[in-house]
């Protein structure tokens, strides 16, 4: 019988014991194709995958160091050694044809002036001094970052698909159960011990905008205001003049924060190394130590002045114990040192030349991850926004891909959100856009977020917890991702 005979015969409902053979026979085969299915090869090419980044990563690293290495060895051959030359010159002169000359002088004079003398030990314990601080200078300051920086955090997680199947896939035999596989079933869950809670799987927080899950805290607020700032164990906002204080779970405090005391309240960050928030205000920055107990008043930070009062700042972002704050529209960007005591030093002062293009408008934010510096400009012609990647020292390593435009050149309403893991997270409020730039700063507009009206957005830095602050309605929202 032919396949097509069988075919109409079995549409009809007439199986005849050839065909339902023929039924058996590919199931028989299926199941051996099932017994036979490996997924070995996921792990193998997720191996590559990691084997082929370690290498280049390697690669990279041996570039540099090569690289820096010749630069060093520039800076000691064209700027240290003639400096050195000069000093050395300089001093060696004085000695033969100043000072030792009238050593010998006083020598022969059987009636030697003590002034002379006096002034003449002056001279040589200050070439002394001198010699000693010359000896002792540090000529050639190399920047390194913390070893802990070069791991940026890779995660081995499910794909989001994969997760999906693995939790919620429907079963297949569903519409094939009768009273005697129920009845099978239902032993076989009594005789069952309860089954151990399934291990969490590492979420991507990209697909929390994406997929929306049901966050593990939310909290309504009163204001649409975007300061938001996360450590490990807190965070912290403000709203409706308060600074309020949350760990994971619950709220813990909150303080009146008064503009005519403390100033505008524009910028909250945490600084690791120093374990405080950093709250910055038009014109000052104040920390605060979640850990002490009330009263906590925030702490000005004196040595932080910006060029003058008619430039404000705007916001400010740390990378291990170095702090970068910006002014309005980048008119300057204030690099600054702190010590482990605490104690801060302006390290440059950035001009908006520095940094911007001649027909650029200026920066919006400054923003650090775990290796470099983001800056979100808005350019002048078509008020478009676009992210450049920046070193420590402010020197541009790659120009962005422009985004969709801000509603004027006065307006700089946008906030730029570190991944820490070279992505970054811009959102145009004037347009209510998301969008994510990758690694290789490639922007892609996030159509199909589900998260809308979004204010800002921050991770933790063990990047366990992400919050995002909404307004419409105007709430505090966290995730677990790890």
């Amino acid at each position: 019988m032919s396949n097509n005979s069988k075919n109409k015969e079995n549409s009809g409902n007439k199986w005849t014991s050839d065909g339902l053979i023929e039924l058996l026979d590919l199931a028989n085969e299926q199941l051996r194709t099932l017994e036979r299915l490996d997924f070995s090869h996921i792990q193998k090419n997720a191996q590559q995958e990691l084997e082929s980044w370690h290498t280049a990563a390697l690669t990279r690293l041996g570039q540099i160091y090569s690289q820096r290495l010749a630069d060093l060895g520039q800076v000691y051959t064209q700027d240290v050694c003639p400096d050195a030359e000069k000093f050395k010159k300089k001093m060696t002169d004085q000695l033969k044809t100043r000072i030792m000359p009238r050593i010998s002088k006083i020598l022969d004079d059987p009636t030697p002036d003590q002034d002379k003398v006096e002034k003449i030990q002056s001279v040589l314990c200050h070439i002394k001094s001198e010699y000693e601080m010359m000896r002792d200078r540090q000529w050639i300051r190399v920047q390194l970052p913390d070893i802990k920086s070069l791991s940026i955090p890779i995660k081995i997680s499910q794909t989001p698909l994969a997760t999906h199947l693995a939790n919620h896939g429907k079963d297949l035999l569903e519409d094939l159960s009768d009273e005697d596989d129920n009845e099978t079933k239902e032993e076989e869950e009594e005789g069952t011990p309860s089954k151990k809670k399934r291990k969490t799987i590492s979420i991507d927080p990209v697909d929390v905008f994406l997929i929306n899950p049901e966050p593990i805290k939310k909290h309504s607020l009163d204001t649409n205001s975007s300061t938001l700032a996360l450590s490990n164990a807190h965070i912290l906002i403000q709203d409706k003049h308060r600074l309020i204080l949350f760990d994971y779970q619950k709220q813990i405090s909150e303080l009146q924060w008064n503009d005519n005391e403390y100033g505008i309240l524009v910028d909250i960050c945490w600084i690791p190394s120093l374990s405080v928030f950093a709250i910055l205000t038009i014109h000052s920055l104040y920390l605060y130590d979640p850990l002490k107990p009330t009263p906590n008043p925030p702490v000005k930070v004196d040595a932080v002045q910006p060029s003058d009062r008619t430039h404000v700042l705007a916001s400010i972002s740390a990378f291990e114990r170095d702090i970068y704050i910006n002014y309005h529209k980048g008119v300057h960007v204030d690099q600054y040192r702190v010590s482990s005591t605490s104690q801060w030093t302006l390290e440059k002062r950035y001009s908006k030349g520095d940094y911007c293009e001649t027909k650029d408008i200026g920066i919006r934010d400054v923003r650090c991850d775990s290796q470099h510096i983001c800056v979100s400009v808005m350019q002048q012609n078509d008020l478009k926004w676009r992210l450049d990647v920046m070193s420590r020292d402010m020197k541009r390593i790659r120009r962005g891909i422009v985004m969709d435009a801000g509603e004027n050149q006065h307006k700089f309403f946008s906030m730029l959100i570190p991944m820490h893991d070279q992505r970054w997270l811009f959102v145009n409020w004037y347009t209510n856009k998301l969008w994510l730039v990758d690694q290789e700063e490639k922007p892609r507009l996030m159509k199909e977020s589900k998260i809308k009206n979004i204010r800002n957005a921050c991770m933790s830095p063990n990047g366990c917890y992400l919050a995002v602050r909404t307004e419409k309605p105007s709430a505090l929202k966290l995730y677990k991702l790890d």
